[in-house]
């Protein structure tokens, strides 16, 4: 089964309530790992069109994708043919109710990945995945310890909950109209004066009720400019990107410091990882 956006929230939402009151920087550090977990589905669905393509080619400039303004739905979304950038730089600002509110950076080449937010309490926390090494490394800015994992063993940890195989999710919005065939909303808007294309799906759950989730999606990189999940018709998460741009970027930015020694974490669960000190 293929793994969604919403059921990841659901996923870590169900297991953080299980865990009853928990310390401000625990819950931060829940929130991280929540929200690079959402920021690798959302962005490897095109990390995965552009690393297909020459590693030897040069950065190309994305190209706006052609506009069927009369289609909606699942036909709007099959007619797209986005071209994806093959390096991406993105600023979000990122709202969880009640929770959190933070700003990040997201780098990705290909299929690697980075990612510096601030955290209260914590400071600048660092999330880089190599894809050449399959392993991605967490730490925080200053310090000289930090933590890293495997795919495949975070995978297999992971059994059959809704992380397993996440790089097989549905991640792009090319994938959007198989994963949600009978209810799937899709229109083009303005958002900021830019042509978007909005989508809209909704998932019923016994237990937690009615999530939707909500996405602008640029025409221009292939990626959501904006998102908002609603529980119940109450927004829960919003974030929105306030900077963006397709400019070369360092192989190095996704190599991990050599003065940062990792602990390797491949088999942990996600109690074990929430309970792991802060350096």
């Amino acid at each position: 089964m293929k793994t969604e956006p919403l059921q990841v929230l659901e996923h870590f939402g169900r297991n953080e309530k299980k865990k009853g009151p928990v310390s401000q920087m625990k819950r931060n550090r829940f929130l991280l790992v929540l929200l690079v977990v959402l920021s690798l589905l959302l962005i490897s669905g095109c990390s995965s069109n552009s690393a297909s393509k020459s590693d030897d080619s040069q950065n190309t400039a994305p190209q706006t994708a052609t506009l069927d303004e009369s289609l909606s739905g699942a036909a709007l979304l099959s007619s797209l043919n986005f071209s994806y950038p093959d390096s991406l730089k993105m600023t979000t600002h990122t709202v969880i109710t009640d929770s959190f509110d933070a700003t990040s950076t997201t780098y990705t080449k290909g299929k690697n990945f980075r990612m510096e937010m601030d955290l209260p309490d914590i400071g600048k926390q660092i999330t880089i995945y190599n894809a050449a090494d399959g392993i991605t490394y967490q730490y925080t800015e200053g310090q000289t310890t930090g933590i890293s994992f495997s795919d495949q063993d975070m995978s297999a940890d992971q059994g059959d909950s809704n992380l397993t195989n996440m790089e097989e999710g549905m991640t792009s919005i090319d994938d959007l109209a198989k994963a949600f065939p009978d209810n799937v909303v899709a229109r083009v808007e303005t958002l900021n004066g830019e042509k978007v294309i909005y989508v809209e799906t909704t998932e019923n759950d016994g237990q937690n009720g009615t999530v939707d989730l909500h996405m602008w999606f640029s025409t221009k990189y292939g990626v959501p400019l904006k998102t908002e999940v609603l529980s119940n018709g109450t927004v829960t998460m919003s974030t929105v990107v306030t900077d963006i741009s397709a400019d070369t970027i360092a192989d190095s930015q996704f190599t991990p410091p050599a003065d940062v020694v990792f602990t390797d974490f491949s088999s942990m669960d996600m109690d074990t990882l929430m309970d792991i000190p802060s350096p």
